[in-house]
């Protein structure tokens, strides 16, 4: 089971390569025919790794299929406020296509419902509204679902990850940093780390959810602080990249696997703790694919009339095991 998970991701892309080579007939005409496009607005901040990723699978989507575009990134992290007046200013020149993420379940809804009306398709990519179709009127998702996620991270950091195997609930004691509480995907993910943790028997007064940033600087502070009141914390799962509890448990002097931490995304310093122990493993949503593949499917929208289709892009792990070969072979940065 465990390899089917880490595959996972490698099957998505190979996927998506076999989708490719349908397309030749349309992407050939691209040269003298109409140039589309397609904007992205992100919440995501000029200076988090995760989105350098996905700025590159955009990118190459839109050089592939002889598109135009831009990327709007908050200065500020989760700037939302930022992210909305962002989306009237680009719905105002009327793009081919947009692409947003959702970090809000109320807060886009207008503006992506007019959007539509207009007759402009509008893609989700990387956090979805908490229902999904029935809560906005977005025509597709391209993301990791985020519930599953947490509640899967939750599930395997315990049950095949944990130090002389499998804790009994009682003896776990539980710290969920939140690197950025009220957004959709952080609190759908802590939803489901949570629904495991319970479904466990882990006793509520072991489990402490961490209201952070998405600063590894002061993620690390809080933590180091936390565990300073609280010892016998022996689990930190993170709803972001786990930097914070890898760098608390290090600077604390705690030996490999004396803390065990989890969480997602590939980041340099996140891969860096897996090789060192002290990260069991971090999820790999494949942000590459959630650039690359919203752009695909624009294109397909209006040059062929298709419809949009969600996609899981992915809950692959990352560990010991695997940790060279995604290196090797998979985008982490550039």
């Amino acid at each position: 089971m465990k390899k089917v998970k880490i595959l996972l991701g490698l099957m998505v892309t190979s996927a998506c390569i076999g989708l490719l080579t349908i397309l030749p007939v349309y992407t050939n005409q691209t040269k003298s025919d109409t140039t589309y496009t397609f904007s992205f607005i992100s919440h995501g901040g000029e200076e988090n790794p995760f989105w350098s990723q996905v700025y590159m699978g955009y990118k190459d989507a839109l050089e592939r299929f002889g598109c135009k575009g831009e990327m709007y990134r908050p200065p500020r992290e989760g700037d939302l406020e930022w992210q909305l007046s962002t989306w009237k200013a680009v719905l105002a020149r009327k793009p081919d296509g947009i692409i947003t993420t959702i970090p809000n379940e109320k807060m886009f809804d207008s503006i992506i419902k007019q959007a539509i009306d207009m007759g402009i398709p509008v893609l989700c990519s990387n956090v979805d509204d908490p229902e999904h179709s029935k809560g906005n009127a977005r025509l597709a998702y391209i993301g990791q679902p985020l519930v599953e996620s947490g509640y899967m991270t939750a599930e395997a950091v315990i049950t095949k990850y944990f130090p002389g195997g499998p804790p009994t609930p009682g003896d776990l004691h539980v710290l969920v940093t939140m690197g950025a509480p009220g957004e959709t995907w952080c609190e759908m993910r802590a939803e489901g780390i949570t629904n495991f943790l319970h479904k466990y028997g882990v006793p509520k007064r072991n489990i402490y959810r961490l209201d952070t940033t998405m600063s590894a600087d002061e993620i690390q502070s809080r933590v180091v602080g936390y565990l300073g009141a609280h010892p016998e914390t022996n689990l930190i799962l993170s709803t972001q990249y786990s930097i914070g509890g890898y760098l608390a448990a290090k600077s604390l002097g705690k030996k490999p696997g004396e803390i065990t931490v989890a969480g997602f995304d590939l980041v340099p310093t996140v891969l860096k703790g897996i090789e060192e122990g002290y990260i069991a493993f971090t999820v790999n949503q494949q942000p590459y694919l959630q650039g690359y593949l919203p752009v695909v499917q624009l294109y397909l929208i209006k040059k062929a009339g298709t419809s949009a289709w969600d996609v899981n892009t992915s809950m692959a792990l990352v560990d010991k095991t695997n940790l060279k070969e995604v290196q090797e072979k998979l985008l982490v940065t550039k």
